[in-house]
């Protein structure tokens, strides 16, 4: 007799005329997302199998069959640890090289889109805008860093072709240990993630002080301390606007886009931030340190205390 189990669980079902083990796990798979929740992966008898094994497979040489459900973001995350994974496969691959085979080249086809696609899916979760992050603090920004590496994939015939894509497939890991940090970020509970936000809120003159330290930094010579606090405040803020979306996918009845103060709405102030950190990651790699430094002590201060009155409604909010 087949036992069914879900996240260890056994399940208690009776089969109805089902004669392969497809059967059974097609239905269970439609009852388990009309349940709001995804499929991770599966084992048969312990072993991992895919789905086209199954339809071969009778019910009655089957002692044990494991599903493992989660929520979306469980399934986001498997499969980001795929893609880090095909990343560092790769790369290691191309290390040296000038040509590739005929088979490497077509799983690159179907290897690459994919990637590209789960980097989309996710950054559409975290409601990101792939145009304003620069993995590097500089050059490509990940929207045109995928454009390259897509297009970079299908011409892979030289050394010089293959560094190039090489480039790209290390931004693209940096990317990626950035989207790690923000999921964790949106795993936190709901206490955390209003710690983050209250503990902003409280140390808001501590950050726009460290953030124009970095100019007094710049300007002074001390090129390393200033890259090392900027890194630390804008990671902070990184760490905030995690936070703040996580809080808003939680709290989907209230009406986060109409959130305003003294006319202003949040959305539009989340945007200049991006927009302000773009610009300052801009100037530090045209070695532009006035226009960085202006940034950094007029501009961004300003956006920061204008935010802080929104964290504050949100605060009050989603702890009613």
């Amino acid at each position: 007799m087949m036992n069914i189990y879900i996240n260890e669980q056994q399940l208690d079902t009776k089969l109805d005329g089902e004669t392969n083990l497809g059967q059974v796990f097609d239905q269970i798979q439609k009852w388990i997302e009309s349940n709001g929740k995804y499929l991770r992966h599966f084992t048969v008898n312990g072993k991992e199998l895919n789905r086209s094994d199954l339809d071969s497979v009778g019910i009655e040489d089957t002692e044990r069959l494991d599903l493992y459900v989660g929520e979306e973001l469980d399934v986001i995350e498997d499969s980001l640890v795929e893609v880090d994974n095909y990343v560092d496969k790769v790369g290691s691959t191309l290390v040296g090289r000038d040509s590739l085979t005929e088979k490497e080249a077509e799983d690159l086809k179907e290897g690459i889109p994919w990637i590209i696609s789960m980097i989309r899916t996710t950054t559409k979760l975290l409601n990101l805008n792939l145009n304003l992050i620069q993995p590097m603090g500089k050059g490509k920004n990940v929207e045109e860093i995928l454009e390259s590496l897509n297009s970079g994939s299908l011409a892979l015939d030289s050394t010089k072709a293959i560094e190039s894509f090489l480039e790209d497939l290390r931004d693209v890991k940096l990317f990626l240990m950035d989207l790690s940090t923000r999921l964790a970020v949106m795993r936190l509970d709901e206490s955390e993630l209003i710690e983050i936000i209250s503990k902003f809120v409280d140390q808001k003159d501590k950050v726009i002080k460290d953030f124009m330290l970095v100019n007094e930094n710049f300007q002074s010579g001390k090129d390393h301390l200033a890259s090392e606090i900027l890194n630390d405040a804008v990671g902070r803020l990184t760490g905030l606007m995690s936070a703040l979306v996580s809080i808003q996918t939680r709290h989907t009845e209230l009406n986060w886009q109409e959130l305003s103060f003294e006319d202003k709405k949040l959305s539009d102030l989340v945007g200049q931030l991006n927009t302000t950190l773009s610009n300052i990651a801009s100037a530090m790699e045209k070695n532009d340190i006035v226009y960085a430094g202006d940034i950094l002590e007029y501009e961004l201060p300003e956006i920061l205390e204008s935010l802080v009155p929104f964290l504050s409604l949100v605060l009050e909010k989603v702890t009613v």
